[in-house]
């Protein structure tokens, strides 16, 4: 089982690299409003797009490829055609018109695919999107800019080892680079250490009720156990070298 379905089976809900914080500061720098059309890719167990819905947009689509997580969003809709969810890999063409919308953005999205696909996402984002409009990543990103490939590529073995799903990674200055050959011009970027499965950032990130079943969750099988302690030992291992990184960008 990928890691990211591993925690979420055992209750972790907020998944993303800079954790709920750096969602946070997307959305603020995104400003969506109600007479945006927002598209979603990858929205797992919704939790940025409660976030997003809160600010009722007039249109929300999501666009998740896991058939289970479809299912699940679409059933807190209500049969509202103004929200709605796409079954689809993020790499598809999906059955939107040019132009549908004025946001669109990602979470732990791009770096799970190779540089070929990673085009094929940018070029349907550009699709999607009106001339003017915005868009927002939060990724895992390699530090620091200027770091060896030699480094870089031991640091993807041990993440893809521990998370048990491919990942290509970038550096920050790599990540504007992709963005900025993709015709978008960077208007905002953050970046938060990759502390997923520290005390601290549980609190912040599930509450206190949450932490505690989650961590609960864990005790109680010896597998998980071993699973859980071996992503957090990556993050600990590469704190110095690993961040969850966020651009908010305009389509030019």
């Amino acid at each position: 089982m990928p890691g990211y379905w591993l925690l979420a089976s055992l209750g972790k809900r907020v998944l993303r690299p800079g954790g709920i914080e750096l969602t946070k500061r997307m959305l603020e720098c995104l400003a969506i409003g109600q007479d945006d059309s927002v598209v979603e890719y990858a929205p797992g167990l919704g939790v940025t797009a409660s976030l997003v819905l809160e600010k009722n947009p007039r249109e929300y689509v999501a666009i998740e490829r896991d058939a289970a997580a479809s299912a699940m969003l679409s059933q807190g809709f209500d049969g509202n055609p103004a929200r709605r969810v796409i079954n689809a890999d993020a790499t598809d063409p999906v059955p939107l018109p040019d132009g549908f919308a004025t946001v669109v953005y990602g979470e732990s999205m791009l770096t799970i695919h190779s540089e070929e696909k990673k085009d094929q996402v940018m070029a349907e984002v550009s699709r999607l999107l009106k001339p003017g409009g915005r868009y927002a990543m939060q990724e895992l990103s390699i530090l620091p800019e200027d770091i060896s490939p030699a480094v870089a590529e031991s640091i993807r073995r041990d993440v893809i080892s521990a998370v048990r799903h491919p990942a290509w990674p970038k550096s920050t200055l790599q990540w504007r680079e992709f963005m900025a050959r993709h015709g978008f011009e960077i208007i905002a970027e953050n970046q938060r250490p990759v502390r997923l499965l520290e005390p601290e950032r549980l609190l912040e990130d599930e509450g206190a009720q949450r932490a505690f079943e989650f961590a609960w969750n864990i005790l109680q099988d010896d597998v998980a156990i071993r699973r859980v302690r071996e992503i957090r030992d990556v993050f600990t291992t590469h704190a110095q070298n690993l961040c969850g990184y966020s651009l908010v960008c305009i389509r030019k």
